[in-house]
């Protein structure tokens, strides 16, 4: 079985109601340990719907969810918080920093709510510091700081847990091109590096070419894929920007 498996999602909101809304229809795919999918569409198309409920942020309607063979569906609400706590990290556009804590507390916080030891917190925050290029900030708050600064930060705390699979909803929407390439080559290189499966959901044609592969979704169902194969960076680019404008994206 594979790293992870989707078999007939469904997400309807408000089911019970005059209107009806289907966000997702019925969605198959496979995600193999180590890819870095980007899932692309129109506004409304469910891409953001799919990531909450892959992440157990959200509860689908109907289907099965299996990661790491278990079916997330059927997981009570402690199950998925351990899971959460233990595989999964979360990128988000509004970064989600907790004001009142520095920018080092923000990024220990899941490590001293598992109670790991002193000297391990210190030793991974000094890795992800020295690597997101943030030393500088951490005992600042998120106010004191830039937008790419907290989204760095951000992505620190994501991966403090060394988590197997990261969740990235419009990453790079607040940032600047500058800080959206350094932060796509940062995912890059822990996909690379430490084999962390992503899934990430943008609009932008530039962000997704870093990715191995693209989903367009269209109505709630996966339309058409890309994938990168042993196309250069440029080459798939173009390929993304084709299909997007054909689209209509």
């Amino acid at each position: 079985m594979s790293y992870m498996e989707i078999r007939n999602l469904k997400k309807v909101y408000n089911p019970y109601g005059m209107h009806p809304k289907v966000a997702l229809n019925g969605l198959d795919f496979k995600v193999e340990k180590g890819d870095f999918i980007c899932i692309m569409g129109a506004s409304g198309s469910g891409k953001t719907t799919l990531v909450n409920i892959l992440s157990t942020i959200d509860e689908a309607t109907h289907g099965q969810i299996f990661l790491n063979q278990k079916d997330l569906l059927l997981l009570s609400e402690k199950e998925k918080a351990n899971l959460r706590k233990e595989e999964i990290g979360f990128i988000f556009q509004n970064y989600n920093l907790i004001e009142s804590l520095t920018i080092k507390n923000n990024i220990l916080f899941s490590l001293r709510l598992n109670k790991v030891d002193q000297q391990t917190q210190l030793e991974k925050l000094n890795e992800l510091t020295k690597m997101l290029n943030i030393e500088e900030i951490i005992d600042k708050y998120p106010s004191q700081c830039s937008g790419g600064q907290q989204q760095r930060a951000a992505i620190a705390r994501a991966l403090i847990n060394e988590p197997k699979i990261i969740f990235a909803d419009e990453p790079t929407g607040n940032l600047d091109s500058l800080n959206a390439r350094e932060l796509m080559e940062y995912l890059v290189k822990i996909n690379e590096e430490k084999h962390t499966t992503i899934i990430m959901v943008t609009h932008d044609s530039f962000v997704a070419s870093y990715s191995k592969k693209v989903y367009y979704m269209k109505d709630g169902h996966l339309d058409l894929s890309i994938d990168r194969n042993t196309k250069s960076q440029d080459d798939y680019y173009k390929e993304i920007v084709k299909v997007t404008t054909q689209m209509h994206l």
